[in-house]
């Protein structure tokens, strides 16, 4: 059995991960920054913890913390599962020719896929629709929004940007009026140099993920999300395993084999209702926040990672895997439910979820199909710290 070590111990591909390779029997250890909360590392299957230094404050002082811990304690396979670890890691190895036990594409490939922009321009050139998207460097630029519609939406071109020893963290948030945009981009422009302004794309959200090697898709994968922790848009809360529709599957392909990557992947698309029409959104070049879903569902891309970065074998090409299986993350639930609380922003232009009919389906806590990310009878330490430290933070020390 393989010896790993997982980092982003607070987020919960990293659960996912250290759950799936501690019932295959392998040796886990989670790593994660100092001073933050990691589910993770309460796990069962944890043997060992490292808490290193927050990457995006040091590129230099995370990395040899990891290298170290992981010659100390002979390491076969290090697992990043965020945009904060990987690219520090996988930029270090290149200088680094004794440094080979890492899950990881090339730093320039996953540059690649992490810059928005290049993969909004890559799915145009290949006849994947994207939302009407500019790089703005300028609030001059600007005048080519003037006929799109509110709200906008303004995000930055990478969800960490590197600048020298330090990484930034992006956002996205949504411009209302012609002066609250030119504050944002203002604003952002100060802090990055240029940013994206982008036309808003409605629609429910579909996830296709896989294993992409040598240009080719293996494991593809399918769900539909059907709630977010910020209804206007952010990671899902809950979201329901589909069968595969033809044309996901060939943008899949399609942005698979043009972007070059190597490892577990994930696509975002959001579905027009109406029409039934695909708009492409982005690419996460790691493992993602729902990757729990497909484990439930037998694509257990886990323990197929270990097996291809360790002993080279190649995963299937497809498995027929459980269709209709719902997958909540019940601490994110209630952070939906909060914001539903706050109401319906002035300006939304879709369908706003009621908070009664979310209260409702919410309550309900099992019925046949559904799963947990966080709780589970078999490892339930990580899932009930989750809750606790959720009611903790909101109702800890009240009177």
């Amino acid at each position: 059995m393989a010896r790993v070590l997982v980092l982003d111990g607070h987020s919960p591909a990293a659960l996912a991960f250290v759950r799936s390779l501690g019932r295959a029997k392998h040796w886990v250890a989670v790593g994660f920054a100092e001073g933050s909360f990691a589910p993770a590392a309460l796990s069962r299957y944890c043997r060992l913890r490292l808490d290193y230094p927050a990457p995006t404050r040091g590129t230099t002082a995370f990395c040899a913390s990891v290298v170290e811990f992981a010659r100390q304690h002979n390491v076969d396979i290090i697992m990043p599962m965020t945009d904060a670890t990987t690219w520090p890691l996988s930029k270090f190895r290149e200088s680094s020719p004794g440094f080979r036990c890492l899950a990881a594409a090339d730093a320039d490939i996953i540059e690649g896929v992490s810059d928005k922009f290049r993969t909004i321009t890559m799915a145009r050139k290949s006849g994947i629709p994207v939302p009407e998207t500019l790089l703005v460097r300028s609030s001059r630029e600007l005048e080519q929004t003037v006929e799109w519609s509110l709200p906008v939406v303004v995000k930055d071109r990478f969800s960490i940007r590197w600048i020298g020893d330090t990484g930034v963290k992006g956002s996205v948030s949504y411009a209302y009026s012609r002066d609250q945009l030119c504050r944002e981009l203002e604003e952002r422009l100060h802090r990055t140099g240029d940013v994206l302004v982008q036309q808003f794309t409605c629609g429910v959200g579909i996830g296709f993920s896989c294993f992409a090697l040598d240009g080719d898709t293996y494991l593809p994968f399918q769900w539909q999300r059907i709630r977010e922790k910020d209804p206007r848009g952010s990671g899902s809360s809950a979201r329901k395993s589909m069968a595969l529709e033809p044309t996901v599957l060939e943008f899949g392909r399609e942005l698979v084999a043009q972007a070059g990557f190597q490892g577990i992947l994930m696509i975002e698309f959001k579905k027009d209702p109406r029409s039934g029409s695909l708009t492409f959104m982005e690419i996460n070049g790691r493992p993602w926040g729902s990757i729990q879903l497909p484990v439930h569902c037998g694509v257990d891309y886990p323990r197929y990672a270990i097996r291809w970065y360790l002993e080279g074998f190649y995963p299937p090409k497809m498995i027929d895997y459980r269709r209709n299986i719902t997958c909540r993350w019940l601490a994110a639930d209630l952070t939906h439910l909060e914001n539903l609380w706050q109401g319906k922003p002035a300006g939304w232009p879709m369908e706003y979820p009621s908070f009664l009919a979310s209260l409702l389906k919410i309550s309900v806590p099992w019925y046949p199909g559904l799963r947990y990310d966080d709780l589970s009878l078999r490892d339930p330490r990580p899932g009930l710290a989750g809750l606790a430290k959720w009611f903790g933070g909101h109702f800890g020390g009240r009177t």
